[in-house]
């Protein structure tokens, strides 16, 4: 942070003594104006600039400009997106009014990102989402799925860990429609690759693509949708320099909170009393684990702060200059990212044992004009990411704060090494993350990217045009583990005699830093053949596309000869699109592709999609004049998934060493040969059969525009292991063929509405909302028949939860015995009473059914806003989920689950537990041990998952150009943020979008400043 700000100051200064010697610099006035449109509204965001020069700057909020110009025969041009360039002589004027007019073509052929293209965005006719940069730097998180969250409609995503290297969240497009991989297709820049990786900073344009219209031509990976980022380009002009820091404070989010040690050990007492035993512990030793007078026999140990901390921090940083001329474009951009974690470290070690990750970000685009019709292309992207981690993974740490409870040893031994007992050997929570050594893991990747463009309008026909693109990318991943084992062994008080501390015989000796490495590598290599054909006759519009393509992956370090295997992919890709006299529209688009992953004859799969159009707001006798845009839209296409997880199904193998059998007097064993994969010649990809209808509305010249979605998904052939064989075949479980037998039904909506507007008094204000909600069902599984129907899989969503219906608990001996009974234990007063589904007066395995939702969010929501007037803006975003259901269950709230004294307690048990005096209580009474009862997936520990967060507030200031101009910066704008703000829920202990369970390596909220300079 230090070094950061003292860059700052030099650069600041630098800046101060330069100012004057720099050519934008020296003028003899400075002239000023306002820009407004046909309405005489102001327009904010023009570009105004020194004709012949790389000098100008852009209108504020209220359309209001200033720029140094040398003499009266300077010109000055303005230009803005959907207006008419202009350009004006200065003259001997000081002030300015520039009225601009709407340039109607220029509006038409406004173009979006595409499927292996750009399209006019007026003919789209297929499901497609983008956001803006902006909202995604809003954002300050080093994973970029976790800034999109709640900000697209048709994306669903749950972030379950806040671990730096370890924080990215689950995206998914429209919701779950296999049991497999249901992860989207992520190109950047059109190549297959890892989105957390880059920095929002590099970012031109995000784009997702839903329905069957706009991912067929990705045909075998269309199936879950994709992902479309490019990273920007270099433009014409002197070299502009952006440079943009950001620091964060990080605050982790909902802690575990257990109980002390006095009240564990009230609890323990109040266990064996409930069950007819005398208490564990007396009065005077309660009071001994309450007043700390003996802490090292009688513990209270605070295991959450012995070992993590709330607070921490991260800095964000880029630095990036464009510029060029006719013939050479360049973009260049390196970024440094650093994100602390929050386990406390003991500071006598010589190595950090805290977990952090260090990223080092370069991106370098190029344009080459080598001819007027020949252009050409070179991207180089590397990523090199260190990370630090204590010897144990979090997840092992925070099981370990679960287990261990606060009276089974103290934190440290007076010695100074980890408190330990003869069971849990190991466990100790602080003993785990910093005496167990550390790990660190470096990974690094390069990606290349080279493409052409020919155009062959003069050669051959206008419109016509080919394109080539080759990838190259490689990743290598080195982890050196350094784990030690600390010495465990249990204090037993002092000598009478001596005063000397005794310890027991140590149940683990210490022992010095291990080594060892963890390699992983792999390579892919891409590369395309595109023909494109654009045209227009009179009202008649038509392109076309024709595409090549075939991927090589291959993993270096695979660890057997079958998994080096390349995994390969080619094919073909289509779309033709017409469109005449935008009102009517049309577009066919196809994929043709298969991949060596399937048997002969099998391999390639044919996947087509219809879509088309009708702009309604363009017939002649639409007069609906506050309706400014009005299409609809419809697609039908089939799409594939080849993400099946598994190789060479159609191949049958033998294990040479299978099971034993003794045999002989000695009963000696002897192993077998044994069938180990049975083939299947059939096995082939996931068909997926998708429909969508979609609205485009604009009000009041598009200040309003709504766009809304329904869609339908039929997925078939879903890759399964069969359930419906029989064990008298003789198969082991392990060899029992998969098939492509499984079915899915996947249908919902999502939407978007966004208002803008510029008042006359220059106050700007941006509103924006979407939603999205998709519900799949399971239409075949291979489930066995079941006794009960509802017992069956079939008709409900992927990852249904099944448990018992409870009926709250047990209030006395009568109450028992008039229920149903229960077979997994004895009830007592205080233990749940389930629900008798079957009436069969006996509570078992077959009362379980469908209860609540899945895990993941049926339905996600996002809306908010900015507003901004002169030098000030100001946004905040909200995003929630809804149709969602979180079990908290398992250690730490099933007390004693692995024994009197074992397993920590969540204060959420203790406050809300069964007791004589507590009979409304949440949660069942405590047991000496596990209580089968208890214990079950049941709707006592169910919870809604529903919430509401701030997820993002901005604030940020922008000096006004006459005062950057004189400081030698084009732009210099402060802003401050925040992320995770706050959190309306039903949970309260752990996050909403945490696992099953009661939690792990906490979220974290943000509170960021930073500043953006941009030089020209």
């Amino acid at each position: 942070m230090n070094k950061i700000l003292a860059f700052l100051i030099i650069l600041f200064l630098v800046t101060e003594v330069k100012a004057k010697s720099w050519p934008f610099q020296v003028a003899d006035r400075v002239i000023r104006g306002e820009v407004v449109d046909e309405k005489d509204e102001a327009i904010p965001g023009v570009s105004v600039r020194l004709k012949g020069s790389a000098q100008g700057t852009v209108t504020d909020q209220k359309g209001e400009f200033s720029l140094s110009v040398n003499s009266d025969n300077d010109s000055l041009q303005f230009s803005f997106i959907g207006y008419k360039n202009k350009t004006i002589r200065v003259g001997s004027s000081q002030e300015f009014k520039i009225k601009l007019e709407p340039d109607e073509e220029n509006k038409l052929n406004e173009v979006t990102v595409v499927g292996y293209g750009t399209q006019k965005k007026i003919s789209v006719t297929g499901s497609l989402s983008t956001i803006s940069v902006k909202e995604i730097q809003r954002v300050s998180t080093p994973a970029l799925s976790n800034a999109i969250a709640g900000k697209l409609p048709g994306i669903i995503t749950r972030q379950a860990s806040g671990e730096p290297g370890y924080d990215a969240a689950q995206v998914y497009i429209r919701g779950l429609s296999t049991f497999g991989n249901n992860a989207p297709l992520i190109l950047i820049d059109g190549v297959e690759r890892d989105m957390n990786n880059i920095n929002a900073q590099e970012i031109e344009s995000f784009t997702i693509l839903k329905d069957a219209s706009a991912t067929a031509v990705y045909g075998v990976r269309g199936a879950n949708g994709v992902i479309l980022i490019t990273t920007k380009r270099g433009v014409s002009g002197k070299p502009a320099v952006t440079f943009r820091t950001e620091a964060a404070a990080l605050h982790a989010l909902r802690l575990p909170e257990y109980i002390n040690g006095q009240q564990y050990a009230s609890l323990m007492n109040e266990a064996r009393m409930f069950s007819g035993e005398q208490p564990r512990w007396s009065a005077e030793e309660l009071e001994k684990f309450g007043n700390g007078s003996d802490p090292y026999l009688y513990p209270n140990s605070n295991w959450t702060d012995a070992v993590l901390k709330r607070d921490t921090w991260q800095t964000i940083n880029n630095l990036s200059v464009t510029g060029g001329n006719e013939i050479i474009k360049y973009y260049t951009n390196v970024g440094y990212t650093l994100q602390n974690g929050i386990y406390k470290q003991d500071m006598s070690n010589k190595f950090n044992t805290n977990a952090n990750i260090k990223r080092y970000n370069f991106r370098s685009n190029i344009d080459l004009n080598l001819s007027k019709s020949l252009t050409m292309q070179l991207g180089l992207g590397g990523i090199i990411q260190n990370g630090n981690y204590p010897g144990f993974s979090a997840p092992d740490i925070f099981q370990s704060l679960k287990t261990i409870s606060p009276i089974a040893f103290p934190v440290k031994n007076p010695d100074g090494t980890p408190g330990g007992a003869q069971t849990f050997v190991g466990w100790n929570p602080w003993g785990r993350v910093s005496q167990s050594g550390y790990s660190t893991q470096d990974r690094s990747t390069l990606q290349g990217t080279f493409a052409a463009r020919w155009d062959m309008s003069e050669l051959v026909t206008k419109g016509l045009s080919l394109r080539g693109l080759f990838s190259y990318d490689r990743y290598g991943q080195t982890n050196n583990v350094r784990a030690k084992e600390f010495e465990v062994k249990r204090y037993l008080g002092t000598d009478p005699e001596t005063g000397e501390d005794l310890y027991s015989e140590p149940f683990r000796e210490e022992k010095p830093l291990g080594y060892y490495i963890e390699n992983g590598s792999n390579r892919a290599i891409y590369m395309e053949t595109q023909l494109n054909y654009e045209r227009s006759f009179d009202k008649h519009g038509l392109t076309s596309m024709l595409l090549y393509n075939q991927r090589d992956y291959v993993d270096l370090s695979a660890g057997s000869s079958v998994s080096n295997l390349p995994f390969r992919r080619m094919g073909l890709a289509g779309r033709v699109t017409y469109n005449y006299d935008n009102r009517y529209l049309a577009e066919v688009n196809f994929g043709y592709n298969g991949s060596e992953n399937f048997p002969k004859g099998k391999r390639f799969g044919f996947f087509p999609a219809f879509s088309a159009g009708w702009v309604i707001s363009n017939e002649k006798f639409w007069n609906a004049s506050a309706i400014s845009n009005l299409k609809i839209r419809a697609s039908y296409g089939k799409v594939g998934n080849d993400q099946i997880n598994q190789r060479f199904l159609f191949l049958s193998t033998v294990k040479t060493v299978g099971q034993s059998y003794p045999f002989g007097p000695d009963q000696q064993l002897f192993y077998g040969m044994e069938e180990n994969q049975i083939g299947n010649q059939n096995v082939t990809w996931e068909r997926a059969t998708k429909r969508n209808i979609g609205l485009d509305l604009g009000f009041l010249d598009d200040k309003i525009t709504l766009q809304v979605d329904a869609f339908d998904e039929d997925r078939t052939g879903i890759l399964l292991q069969r359930q419906t064989v029989p064990f008298v075949t003789g198969f082991y479980p392990w060899s029992i063929p998969y098939g492509n037998i499984g079915a899915i039904k996947n249908k919902g909506i999502d939407g978007l509405i966004e208002m803008r507007n510029t008042t006359s008094g220059g106050f700007f204000y941006s509103l924006r909302g979407n939603f999205t909600f998709a519900k799949n069902t399971i239409v075949e599984n291979d489930e066995p028949t079941r006794r009960y129907s509802y017992l069956s899989g079939k008709g409900l969503p992927l990852n249904q939860s099944f448990a018992f219906i409870s009926e709250g608990l047990f209030q006395s001996e009568e109450d028992i015995a008039t229920s149903p009974k229960q077979s997994f234990s004895i009830p007592r007063p205080g233990d749940v009473k389930y629900k008798d589904i079957n009436g069969d007066g006996i509570i078992d395995s077959y009362d379980q059914i469908p209860v609540g939702y899945p895990r993941l969010p049926q339905m996600t929501f996002g809306f908010g806003g900015t507003i901004s007037y002169k030098s000030f803006d100001f946004s905040l975003y909200f995003t929630g989920a809804a149709k969602s259901s979180i079990f908290l269950s398992g250690t730490s709230m099933w007390p004693f689950y692995d024994g009197l004294g074992v397993n920590n307690v969540l204060t959420e048990y203790y406050n809300n537990r069964w007791t004589p005096e507590n009979r409304g209580a949440k949660y069942p009474a405590i047991d000496v041990g596990n209580n089968p009862n208890n214990f079950l997936n049941s709707t006592t520990w169910m919870k809604n998952g529903n919430y509401l967060r701030l997820r993002n507030l901005e604030v940020g200031y922008t000096l006004p150009q006459r005062v950057s101009g004189r400081i030698g910066v084009s732009s210099l704008r402060f802003f401050v943020n925040g992320m995770n703000l706050y959190t309306w829920d039903h949970i309260k202990i752990i996050d909403p979008e945490s696992n099953d369970g009661t939690g792990g390596y906490p979220l974290q909220r943000s509170f960021n400043a930073g500043l953006q300079i941009d030089f020209k």
